[in-house]
């Protein structure tokens, strides 16, 4: 999950949690609100009634000879009484009471006050009905969620849009300097713009580590080529001197085995050099690839390559690429090693008279084009399956002659090319192994 969403996530819930905590506390905060908004009301119209005394007197509502006066509205919500009362302490409260109307008994909330005009006193009282309090507070409540609701869905809208604005140079950071880098020649050392002083320092940080593997694969490549160059030398001076002792008639017979067995040391010390060599210079690189391969013809130059092994096993090559597939962007002698390297496991584990299948066809998904390589030899162990690709790894068949760097070879070219492998074995049965080249086939 990437971090802008889990910030968002993480905002999103914590409001979530909000709300819920607000939906627990909202009702009596809401009945409280309603409260204090009806008994402002009532205050409102205490004093406006008090006004209308003052400017048009006690007749306005007492005429004479009248010592009270009650008047409702039509659902019995609200009142307004004002009567005549006997001197006393003053009064002016706001509270609950039950009133009888019309043989109804309803529950109001009643401001009482009293005062005086004219030299006699009066008692005003306002009332409100709690049933329309309450429908005040559901429509709070109602008003109130909607508005938290709307809230959150704009801040958490708000937030991710921030959080992307905010981590974007982190994603351009990883692209730049994570994402698909095969090999430091290809870094890219442009600074990242950023207004973030974090950011900043993980840029400056990655580009001087980069910097460091930069050098170090220059040293190694360098150190590689010259090493190989001095150990080939003085290895080319022995085969030399090796033949000429080859070539002295006062030779023993026992002699001239040990310069044979000699001989057969230098030539595998050159091969494993020069196998070493390859890897290392495919993995730093220095191979090009411009070569656009038709595979059909890549592997009819690679039955008529080993035709005089297979005679020598009596094994029998088939092959067949159907449709033809043309691998463009490649290195086509890197390309050859790849393919020859797994028909040369075939011939050295199969079986006398074995067989060997040379398959080219378009996966089911007819998104990738699978090469294969099938035989009916030995098989592969489990145990073996796990390091097949291992460097010096020969198997429990392999003859004296193999180095075990076969495979490790073919990996790596496959890997530079994109290419991916994979291997299926019975053991007693045969192996395959899979070239799956990421590309759409052309005809």
């Amino acid at each position: 999950m990437k971090l802008v969403t889990k910030f968002s996530l993480f905002n999103a819930l914590s409001r979530v949690a909000i709300l819920l905590l607000l939906v627990g506390v909202l009702p009596p905060v809401m009945s409280r609100l309603a409260l204090v908004s009806t008994d402002q009301r009532l205050q409102q119209k205490k004093e406006k009634v008090l006004r209308l005394l003052r400017r048009t007197g006690i007749s306005t509502f007492l005429e004479a000879g009248e010592s009270s006066y009650g008047s409702y509205n039509l659902l019995k919500e609200e009142f307004i009484s004002l009567e005549e009362i006997q001197p006393g302490p003053t009064i002016d409260v706001i509270e609950d009471s039950r009133r009888a109307v019309e043989d109804e008994i309803v529950a109001y909330r009643v401001l009482s006050y009293s005062f005086s005009q004219d030299g006699r006193h009066y008692l005003l009282e306002v009332g409100r009905s709690t049933g329309s309090i309450g429908e005040t507070e559901r429509n709070f409540r109602y008003y109130a969620l909607y508005i938290l609701a709307l809230a959150i869905g704009l801040t958490t809208l708000a937030d991710l849009a921030y959080f992307r604005y905010l981590l974007r140079p982190l994603g351009t950071i990883i692209g730049r300097r994570l994402r698909d880098v095969r090999h430091p020649a290809s870094f890219n050392f442009e600074p990242v713009e950023t207004s973030t002083n974090d950011f900043r320092h993980l840029d400056e940080s990655l580009r001087t580590m980069m910097r460091t593997v930069q050098a170090s694969f220059e040293k190694e490549r360098r150190f590689i080529a010259e090493a190989s160059h001095e150990l080939l030398t003085p290895l080319a001076a022995l085969q030399y001197r090796f033949d000429n002792m080859l070539g002295d008639e006062s030779l023993t017979e026992e002699n001239q085995l040990r310069v044979v067995e000699s001989q057969r040391t230098v030539h595998r010390l050159r091969s494993i050099i020069k196998a070493l060599l390859m890897i290392s210079k495919i993995e730093n690189d220095q191979f090009t690839r411009t070569d656009t391969v038709s595979l059909r013809e890549l592997t009819a130059e690679i039955a008529e390559e080993v035709q005089e092994r297979l005679e020598v096993r009596g094994l029998t090559l088939s092959y067949s690429v159907e449709p033809d597939f043309l691998v463009p962007h490649c290195n086509r002698g890197l390309l050859f090693t790849l393919v020859v390297n797994l028909v040369s496991n075939a011939i050295k584990y199969n079986r006398e008279g074995g067989q060997i299948h040379l398959l080219g066809r378009l996966a089911p998904d007819a998104a990738k084009f699978v090469l294969e390589v099938r035989d009916t030899g030995v098989g592969i162990s489990k145990e073996q399956m796990s390091r097949l690709f291992q460097p010096f790894d020969k198997g429990e068949a392999a003859d004296q002659d193999s180095y075990g760097l076969g495979l490790s070879i073919a990996r790596t070219i496959a890997e530079l090319h994109g290419i991916r492998i994979e291997v299926n074995s019975i053991e007693g049965l045969g192996s395959s192994f899979q070239l799956l080249f990421p590309a759409v086939p052309r005809l």
